[in-house]
């Protein structure tokens, strides 16, 4: 049984344990979670919303992980708090996840002002995880004052992060594609920022 009041109070405090707990939580798919998660957000989400919500995308190896590690601490060291929501890709065949991005950020992974929480697609289309917007909201309530979402590394129409963050960042490389390519729009032409690594 899950005391969501308690849980609320030490995520609104920004306990680490709480907020990892809330996200699991609110991740998953057990009826008994299902519903300690919606009364947990319904305490949390009139905290929640102060954020600023950036969302990265871009095709799998751009570097979108090791960006993310160069932003969060320039945001840190800027005395923000960064949560950060990592989307790995789930195994068609076995359902597993490497949940590997977090390894890319070696320094923001031990920065006491930033938070990073690796989640598995699980099946879902788009980039994200099926909870990605509710865990925002987890971050936000716990004084994240800067989301960042990674998607899984995605193609030219998985641009579901662009509806859950203010501003959809899409990374990629130089010289990939040709003029042909360069009038196609799909996901470029949602994204705010374009960014070449």
């Amino acid at each position: 049984m899950v005391d969501v009041a308690d849980l609320a109070e030490r995520v609104r405090a920004g306990e680490r344990a709480a907020v990892a707990r809330a996200i699991t939580l609110v991740e998953s798919r057990r009826a008994d979670h299902r519903e300690a998660a919606r009364e947990l957000l319904a305490v949390l989400t009139p905290y929640a919303g102060g954020a600023v919500r950036v969302g990265i995308s871009g095709v799998p190896g751009v570097g979108k992980s090791t960006f993310i590690e160069a932003l969060g601490t320039y945001l840190t060291r800027t005395d923000h708090k960064v949560g950060v929501l990592a989307v790995d890709p789930s195994s068609v065949r076995t359902g597993g996840s490497v949940l590997g991005d977090k390894t890319r950020m070696p320094e923001l992974a031990a920065d006491p002002r930033a938070y990073i929480r690796p989640s598995p697609s699980a099946g879902t289309l788009g980039g994200v995880a099926r909870a990605t917007t509710q865990a925002v909201l987890v971050l936000e309530a716990a004084g994240f004052d800067v989301v960042l979402v990674e998607t899984v590394g995605v193609g030219q129409s998985e641009v579901t992060v662009a509806g859950m963050v203010d501003t959809f960042l899409f990374l990629t490389l130089a010289r990939t594609g040709d003029q042909l390519q360069g009038i196609k729009k799909g996901i470029l032409e949602i994204a705010d920022v374009i960014a070449v690594n």
